[in-house]
């Protein structure tokens, strides 16, 4: 159990590629805090734990609210006296191009998808920086590679700017020992993108499993050398 005695904290952790990482650190050893908005979303991930159960704990946070983050990040340190990994999975999408975008669609691509992942970082990186020890995973979307992004403006755009935050921080952290690194994923095989798209190939979207691997890789002491990497998971 490569990950024993680590804690990390996992945004969007009840959704559907929130299930497969957690699972993944949960057998690895690790004690890993959710925050949530659905109860019944939550319940679920924790009956799904089994005997990692009790390595798993949780608590209701609008994460678009600084000062609710900073009272997760204050609960968990109290909890289990430090945070060692960060995964930022919460976001949402939208299509649009941008003449049909409303503002009010693009405000919430920005506080979905960059928002949460800024106020997370902000909230948890001093106790990383305390203990000079820290590995950070957000998530961006394969769709923005190439140039991409038409007809999805404003979460294209967000999700650019979450790649190039987190480039950012690689560069600013580097004295502490902290690592961050940006996943980017094709579309992936999860109940609402299957909702959503009933007529599509499931056969050719990337499994939130496959994912999670990624993901524990680039957390993982055999990626030590990595300062910061953006990886596409295409499938």
């Amino acid at each position: 159990m490569d990950f024993e005695a680590r804690v990390a904290v996992v945004t969007g952790g009840s959704g559907g590629l929130g299930h497969a990482v957690v699972q993944d650190l949960l057998q690895s050893g690790a004690y890993v805090a959710v925050p949530y908005t659905t109860e019944a979303h939550w319940v679920a991930l924790q009956e799904e734990a089994g005997a990692g159960r009790e390595r798993l704990w949780g608590a209701q946070v609008d994460l678009a609210n600084a000062a609710a983050v900073e009272q997760l990040a204050a609960d968990i340190t109290q909890r289990w006296g430090r945070m060692d990994f960060l995964i930022c999975l919460a976001g949402g999408f939208a299509a649009g191009k941008v003449h049909e975008t409303s503002a009010d669609d693009w405000d919430r691509m920005f506080d979905l998808n960059l928002r949460t992942v800024y106020l997370a970082l902000h909230a948890t990186l001093p106790a990383m920086i305390k203990q000079n020890f820290g590995r950070i995973i957000t998530i961006s979307s394969g769709a923005i590679l190439r140039g991409g992004g038409a007809g999805i403006a404003a979460y294209a755009v967000s999700k650019g700017a979450v790649r190039q935050l987190t480039e950012i921080l690689a560069d600013e952290l580097k004295e502490y020992d902290i690592h961050a690194h940006c996943v980017l994923p094709g579309t992936m095989d999860t109940g609402a993108n299957r909702r959503a798209m009933p007529d599509a190939d499931f056969s050719k979207w990337v499994k939130t499993e496959d994912v999670a691997r990624v993901i524990h890789f680039l957390l993982s002491d055999e990626a030590r050398a990595l300062r910061s990497v953006a990886v596409p998971v295409l499938g």
